[in-house]
């Protein structure tokens, strides 16, 4: 998510203004199996915090493929993104705050990958850690 500074709907998000507020990772078992608990959703849901302050917001959505990501450039990414208003929030000041573009180079231990052989035995979710407020 990205605080706009004023009305959300001619403002382009940029500088070190993004945090995260949920993430999805993959479950791994040791290096016998990994799994996406997103995979086959139509939707997810998920709670922003009580203390996020009011006002207008970009929500950005990262859905990243990897069955190809054993190379640098091989991760394939499918984004939305959404305009919110937050009312009634809190004095929070979430953090950390990242850059996009910028924030990824493509050679992350969860961007590059071979998710086949050998079967990662943890996983490692790319950006930055999630505020919760």
């Amino acid at each position: 998510m990205a605080k706009a500074p004023g009305s959300v709907a001619d403002w382009k998000g940029d500088g070190a203004v993004w945090f995260k507020v949920y993430e999805i990772s993959a479950v791994t078992d040791g290096g016998s199996s990994i799994s996406w608990p997103s995979a086959g959703m139509a939707k997810v849901e998920f709670t922003i915090p009580q203390s996020l302050p009011s006002g207008e917001y970009l929500v950005r959505i990262e859905n990243a493929a990897l069955h190809s990501a054993s190379a640098q450039g091989g991760a394939q990414w499918y984004i939305s993104c959404a305009q919110v208003q937050v009312v009634n929030g809190g004095n929070g000041n979430p953090s950390p705050l990242v850059s996009i573009p910028g924030l990824y180079t493509g050679t992350e231990p969860g961007i590059m990958l071979n998710i086949y052989y050998p079967v990662p035995k943890t996983y490692v979710q790319p950006g930055p850690a999630v505020w919760r407020g």
